[in-house]
């Protein structure tokens, strides 16, 4: 079996660190030259919550060789165009894309590659690429969680086969509602990861600010909407069902708050990626997040108003239209909720 992970950033470098240990000949594949020059000359550096240093196989693209029977893919949707070729015309004939992205990114993939050569994977742990060759895992080693399904949520010997290698490197489980889960994993992104973006901050700030927090609940509750009109279930997360934090007036807001609080509490501390990405000039994943809901609101004929005006101020903080700030809050202009 030949097995690839495309993308072998923060986390690819930790599962592939992980699955070399566990006996598993897998190429880390990137277009980060020093990174790759690195994990084959000093090995997989995992630090924070895992020490681990693995000697690894580590190519660019360029020298892939073919005849992969998977590939886990994670690389940055913002990259798709450029990756999926090499992906196209590297995977076997029967081979398959394990999508690992952010968002709900299975279709883009399969325009390119088929949607029968695709499985879904949501990835629920963290990590950060530190320097070349040393990534840094965020998440506790028993919190690597990864949900995988079939695109139309049936059964298959293939899930069961990537089932059976992701327990080498976490707790995979198997689902038949991938979008439902892809959706609330969406939702809560959408929220607090774009927001603490806007707010140039950690979750915290965004927690803290009675107007992003309206902001971030506005987000979720046309979330909410979009997907009830494209009869999609989310499914909960730890045990909380999301769709108890919809509301209609301001009264419903206020009490929400509390739930608000002890929900995304414990991560106050997060920092999005996203604004990691501005301020390192590289293009972020809004599209992957926000745009997804308002695009799919506009096939649908929800309105999401809040969602468009976020994408649009995130994309023009990368561009310099806006400058990093927690002040861009003010940009954000919400509708008056009934008061009950």
């Amino acid at each position: 079996m030949k097995l690839g992970i495309m993308g072998a950033g923060s986390l690819g470098t930790v599962i592939g660190a992980m699955l070399t240990k566990n006996g598993y000949d897998i190429d880390l594949i990137d277009v980060n030259v020093p990174h790759v020059k690195a994990l084959n000359e000093k090995g997989a550096q995992i630090t924070g919550l895992m020490e681990l240093n693995q000697p690894v196989k580590a190519i660019t693209p360029d020298e892939m060789t073919g005849g992969y029977d998977y590939l886990l893919y994670l690389t940055k949707t913002t990259h798709n165009k450029s990756a999926l070729k090499y992906v196209k015309e590297n995977l076997k004939a029967d081979g398959t894309v394990v999508c690992m992205q952010n968002g709900i990114p299975e279709d883009a993939v399969a325009e390119v590659v088929g949607k029968e050569r695709v499985l879904g994977c949501i990835v629920g742990w963290g990590a950060t690429l530190v320097e070349p060759g040393v990534s840094k895992l965020t998440s506790e080693p028993d919190k690597m969680s990864y949900d995988l399904g079939e695109l139309d949520g049936q059964d298959s010997p293939r899930l069961h086969e990537v089932y059976e290698i992701l327990k080498n490197a976490g707790q995979p489980e198997m689902t038949n509602n991938l979008i439902g889960i892809r959706w609330t994993k969406l939702t809560i992104n959408s929220a607090f990861s774009t927001m603490s973006a806007v707010v140039a901050g950690p979750y915290g700030d965004v927690l803290d600010s009675n107007k992003a927090l309206a902001c971030a609940a506005q987000i979720w509750k046309e979330s909410l909407a979009v997907a009830r009109a494209a009869n999609v279930t989310p499914e909960p997360i730890q045990g909380f069902d999301i769709r108890l934090l919809d509301h209609n007036t301001q009264k419903e807001f206020e009490q929400k708050i509390p739930i608000f609080q002890k929900l995304m509490g414990p991560h106050r501390n997060i920092r999005t990626g996203m604004l990691y990405d501005i301020e390192g000039g590289r293009e972020p994943e809004i599209d992957t997040y926000n745009g997804i809901i308002y695009n799919w609101g506009q096939k649908y004929n929800v309105a999401t108003p809040v969602n468009k005006q976020v994408v649009d101020i995130v994309q023009g903080m990368w561009e310099g239209k806006y400058k990093i700030s927690p002040l861009n809050v003010d940009l954000v202009k919400l509708t008056e909720l009934p008061l009950e």
